[in-house]
């Protein structure tokens, strides 16, 4: 499944964006709903102005109400550009004048008060509706006249959405504006990720100096600061790794011209007795040179980018190595050396690998027989205490106490050891141990006579 390319700015812009037209949106019906509430107190006002101008016109005579408003003037009160207006008069329960179908107030007023406000229907048209109860003047009636005005809703709503897209088109281009100053913001913002970029394309493979943390946002620091700590250990790796090519082909080169010399020598012979020991030579340099192979094969493997193919589970260590160190009897014996194994007979458990922790086992025993005399001693040792350690002791000649730290490293050989090793045997068993979590300490044993290489390694 192919991953999604997410783009930062467009990211930050979506994130700013679209909370900002939000805002306007709800700023335009907020705006809508003040100006149509604020429009309804005027027109309310005005609309409570014209009940009680109608109320004046009312008069009692006889005991009869009527309204005294000639039918010119009644028609220049109902005429209105954008809204229809009704009125009704009622004195009492008996019906005065104007519109039947007038809504009850929703409460009994007094003579006098404030004009009750409402919102009604009238001919299935939503109306605001001025009631006002008024008691003529010389009137005998105890009973006050009720006096209603009410119109559509048209002028209160054009003045709402005049009122409202005057003061939403402002907000509008400020929001265009403001956007587009986010933009530009952001832009800004990541150009120091360009000029990242751009400083990391322009490097050649073999430029790894640190970029300059100082000079970029903070923001931006931590970023450059992982990069140049990925580089400070990629530029590690890579000395490692050109180290280890130098000396692999001084390694191997000295054998192959060794075959070489000898794969010449054995064709120029011609008794058979020297061309046999000229190719039991080339034999030994051959086996010499596939020694060396392995062990940089072996090493590759416990490298510490191969740390995660490890599997690591509970393993008996006790068992384990005893059957490694019985693997070795054979070879022990063609020196004449005396291979044995000590170790309690309580299980001991460890969290290993099996396949790494044989190889460190068969390194460590293979560097003791290839160092011990003929007819030494070789013992390796499982011990319980705080912590679980293995060892592995032999009657060589010893490793000088400065340069037991070296030992640890690749290719390394103590001067004046005439044995053919590879120099790579305890570089691996360190970088096997470390994978592990354990500890390597290479000592002198209790008679002074030898080595003893110690693993120790933490119980489960």
């Amino acid at each position: 499944m192919k991953s999604k390319t997410v783009s930062l700015s467009r990211e930050l812009l979506i994130y700013l964006l679209p909370p900002m037209l939000i805002l306007l949106l709800l700023s335009g019906f907020g705006t809508y709903y003040l100006a149509y509430k604020y429009s309804n107190v005027s027109f309310d006002h005005s609309l409570a102005d014209s009940a009680r101008d109608m109320a004046l016109q009312v008069t009692v005579t006889d005991g009869r109400t009527t309204l005294n408003l000639p039918p010119a003037a009644l028609q220049m009160f109902l005429t209105d550009e954008f809204d229809t207006i009704y009125f009704k008069v009622t004195d009492g329960a008996r019906f005065v004048a104007g519109e039947p179908s007038f809504p009850a107030p929703y409460s009994e007023g007094g003579p006098g008060g404030p004009a009750l406000m409402q919102s009604g229907i009238i001919k299935s048209m939503p109306v605001r509706i001025a009631s006002l109860y008024y008691l003529p003047v010389r009137s005998p009636s105890v009973h006050p006249v009720l006096v209603q005005v009410a119109e559509t809703l048209n002028k209160r709503k054009i003045l709402a959405r005049d009122i409202a897209a005057a003061m939403i088109l402002p907000q509008l281009i400020l929001v265009v504006l403001a956007s587009f100053i986010v933009w530009l913001g952001v832009r800004k913002g990541l150009s120091s990720l360009h000029y990242l970029r751009q400083e990391i394309t322009d490097r050649t493979y073999r430029d790894l100096s640190p970029l300059k943390e100082n000079e970029a946002p903070i923001e931006v620091q931590p970023l450059m600061h992982a990069i140049n700590t990925l580089m400070e250990r990629l530029g590690c790796v890579l000395e490692e790794q050109r180290r280890f090519i130098a000396d692999a082909a001084h390694q191997i080169r000295t054998p192959l011209s060794g075959l070489k010399i000898l794969t010449d020598v054995a064709l120029s012979q011609t008794d058979p007795s020297d061309a046999v020991r000229s190719l039991q030579q080339l034999s030994k340099s051959v086996n010499r040179m596939i020694h060396i192979v392995n062990q940089m094969l072996a090493l590759a493997q416990v490298e510490p980018g191969a740390a995660n193919l490890l599997d690591l589970y509970p393993l008996n260590i006790l068992e384990f190595a005893k059957g490694i160190t019985m693997e070795w009897v054979p070879r022990a014996l063609e020196k004449n050396i005396d291979l044995g194994f000590e170790g309690s007979t309580e299980e001991l458990t460890i969290r290993g690998d099996k396949v790494r922790l044989k190889m460190l086992l068969d390194n460590l025993l293979d560097n003791a027989i290839r160092y011990s005399p003929q007819g030494g001693c070789i013992t390796t040792r499982l011990e319980k205490t705080d912590n679980i350690i293995l060892s592995v002791e032999d009657e060589g000649q010893g490793i000088p106490s400065q340069e037991r730290d070296l030992v640890l490293q690749r290719f390394y050989r103590i001067l004046g050891n005439d044995s053919e090793g590879s120099g790579l045997g305890l570089s691996i068993v360190a970088e096997i141990a470390k994978s592990h979590g354990a500890t390597i300490v290479i000592d002198e044993p209790k008679n002074h006579k030898g080595t003893i290489v110690m693993i120790i390694f933490q119980p489960v």
